[in-house]
């Protein structure tokens, strides 16, 4: 399950909360995709401070997504519960898309501090 909210003029923020199957990473792509169309960049937090296991398929798909918006991204900061698993996952994932426009961070501050917000608020579309 996950959220997409906007947060700021360029800014998104994204909670991703248990697994991830190919079919929610599909249909979470599909959803940030539409959200980001009209942007010509912007800035976003993955929390992922609920998220259990990232499936190879949907790591795929996420890692073709992140490249594909490089262009358009300015930074991103994810959000990873101290777990040696998902932190490995998601350093191969981070690393394997290339860009020193995206960083691991322990909690949301550092987030908001990465990509340049002092507070969240949810706005509406």
């Amino acid at each position: 399950m996950y959220k997409i909210e906007k947060i700021g003029k360029y800014h998104l923020y994204t909670k991703i909360i248990g697994t991830f199957p190919p079919s929610v990473a599909k249909k979470f792509i599909d959803e940030f995709e539409e959200k980001t169309k009209n942007l010509k960049m912007f800035s976003v937090i993955v929390d992922g401070l609920d998220f259990i296991l990232l499936n190879l398929k949907s790591f795929e798909i996420v890692l073709e997504f992140l490249k594909k918006n490089n262009d358009r991204l300015v930074k991103s900061a994810y959000i990873i519960a101290r777990n040696p698993v998902l932190d490995k996952e998601a350093q191969i994932l981070l690393d394997r898309a290339d860009s020193p426009k995206r960083k691991i961070v322990e909690n949301l501050d550092d987030a908001k501090k990465w990509i340049g917000i002092s507070e969240i608020k949810i706005e509406k579309d």
